[in-house]
């Protein structure tokens, strides 16, 4: 299968999908990206937060003005009541220009996609394919080939799942590993559908609602909390969403399809709900967009990774519940860990003890891309881990999931000192914000500076030999 080129094929033109291409492309690593829909960055979904760690990967393959012009730096939090009393103002989003020189950003979710795109070098958006749907993919000791609806095959040495929650990789995967289970340990294969799902949620997009401090302003993250549902209010100049959520009855791994009906008979039961005062679901609901309906599935694979030609990233690996907004930063996060493992292996240092010198005629062998794919998810798994309890705590507080849930977010968190609760937030957050990677490969200036230093500071010339871990 594999030509003596070593070439990745990405299946998912999503926001790590394209990620991903853009920190191979830097690496110097040829990719083919195949996107299922007709166009990149259909204007269909809701919203996406990047957090200044994610900011700073994306400052590294040259996005970073370039986004910051399409998106609103997030300026505010607010929390309410369901009645629409307001009772407490956290700072989280404040604080992030003091933490790392950088706010969080908000972005409309396919205008980030386009972004990310349209920032690809001309010959690199040339590889990237749209309507292929993935039919068959194999693998073997010499590479992938990957089959599409449309006849197309497409030859290579690894394939890259990004396809997000219901990734056909990952299924792919999962089947090649129950044929020879020689490469796989049984304990370590997921089951088919690996995710759960304890809540289901409606979004919603809409124009913006106000100026100046009407309705939080551009740039504010507001939260409406209850017995068994909350909801989230973003805001930006030019467009707002909604995230309504209930908790289901019970929880279930099945993979529900809400039509528009659903969607319509879902806003007319939260249509009381306030966003702030005044202004209830209802109100915005009738001035949509766009609007969905989807349950949310959460969860960990035990394994990422399947014979040295098979690896997944973001949704694919692991999901999150959205809430705290941490789902596409994973997903930057893998981009940056994968690639600079591939870098590794492609550009060996002198002391590198593999057979193959990758860089010269010979590819890598499975073995070694195998080895390279564990120490990526090894490299990835406690941040995934820590991101993701915070993410379901997160959502769980929200609505209220137990007695202890309620009692902190009602009584507790609104009346503790200032000074604790900016430590909290510092150590819960900030601090795990600045454990983020970057790729060992490229060199340059910190792009943002703040009282906490990063933990992975950016080589300070390009092409840096990565450290063998």
């Amino acid at each position: 299968m594999a030509n003596g080129n070593f070439r990745v094929i990405i299946v998912g033109g999503g926001p790590v999908g394209l990620t991903i291409a853009h920190t191979l492309s830097k690496a110097g690593i040829d990719f083919v990206v195949l996107e299922r829909r007709p166009t990149i960055g259909e204007d269909s979904g809701a919203s996406i937060i990047v957090a200044p760690h994610g900011l700073r990967v994306l400052s590294q393959v040259g996005l970073l003005d370039s986004l910051c012009a399409i998106g609103e730096p997030a300026r505010q939090n607010r929390r309410h009541r369901p009645d629409g009393s307001r009772y407490t103002k956290p700072r989280a989003f404040s604080e992030f220009e003091s933490f790392f020189g950088c706010s969080a950003h908000i972005f409309n979710r396919a205008h980030l996609i386009r972004g990310i795109y349209d920032g690809l070098s001309k010959s690199d958006r040339s590889r990237v394919f749209t309507n292929k749907v993935v039919t068959d993919i194999t693998a073997d000791d010499s590479g992938v080939s990957v089959s599409c609806a449309d006849g197309t095959r497409y030859d290579g040495s690894v394939v890259v799942g990004a396809d997000g929650t219901h990734s056909i990789v990952r299924r792919y995967m999962r089947t090649l590993a129950l044929k020879d289970p020689s490469k796989a340990d049984a304990a370590d294969i997921d089951e088919e559908n690996p995710f759960v799902s304890n809540y289901k949620m409606m979004w919603c997009s809409f124009p913006s609602q106000g100026e100046g401090d009407v309705h939080g302003g551009s740039g504010a993250a507001q939260d409406t909390h209850g017995d068994g549902h909350s909801l989230q209010f973003l805001t930006c100049e030019k467009r707002s969403w909604i995230f309504m959520y209930e908790r289901l009855p019970e929880p279930t791994r099945d993979r529900v399809n809400y039509t528009q009906e659903d969607v319509v008979a879902y806003a007319e039961k939260w249509g009381d709900m306030p966003l702030d005062s005044g202004l209830k679901v209802r109100d915005v609901f009738a001035q949509r967009y766009h609007a969905g309906m989807t349950n949310l599935a959460e969860g960990i694979l035990k394994r990422w990774t399947w014979g040295g030609r098979l690896v997944l990233a973001g949704d694919a690996a692991h999901k999150f519940t959205p809430n705290a907004g941490l789902g596409f930063n994973n997903g930057i996060q893998d981009a940056a860990a994968l690639t600079n493992e591939l870098y590794r292996v492609l550009h060996p240092s002198p002391s590198y003890s593999g057979d193959e010198k990758a860089n010269g005629s010979a590819e890598p062998s499975a073995e070694v891309l195998a080895e390279a794919f564990e120490r990526y998810q090894a490299t990835r798994r406690e941040s995934v881990e820590s991101d993701w309890g915070v993410s379901a705590f997160h959502t769980q507080t929200d609505a209220w999931r137990t007695t202890l849930h309620w009692f902190w977010d009602e009584w507790v968190q609104p009346k503790l000192p200032e000074w604790l609760g900016l430590w909290m937030l510092r150590k819960i957050m900030g601090e795990r914000f600045a454990k983020g990677l970057v790729l060992d490969f490229v060199g340059g200036d910190e792009p943002f500076v703040g009282s906490i230093p990063w933990v992975n500071p950016m080589a300070k010339s390009q092409g840096v030999p990565v450290a063998t871990k």
